[in-house]
């Protein structure tokens, strides 16, 4: 299987926050770097209870992490 292009992986990212924008515990997706490929990595202030996570959208690989709140240091 070749490895998702950028657009494709553009694209899934577009979905994931398209998906999740309105739950509160979402905080955010980029695109990052897992095992030597492209990834979706989402961010959770919080991982959702009753939420099933998607581990893969259209062969692009999704990863979650918990980042907690992320709060202003200095103005």
């Amino acid at each position: 299987m070749d490895a998702p292009t950028l657009d494709q992986i553009r694209t899934v990212k577009t979905e994931i926050v398209q998906q999740f924008k309105d739950i509160k515990e979402f905080a955010g997706a980029g695109i990052g770097e897992s095992g030597g490929h492209l990834v979706v990595k989402v961010n959770w202030r919080v991982f959702p209870k009753n939420l099933n996570l998607p581990a893969s959208i259209g062969g692009v690989e999704i990863t979650h992490q918990e980042v907690g709140t992320i709060t202003l240091q200095s103005q």
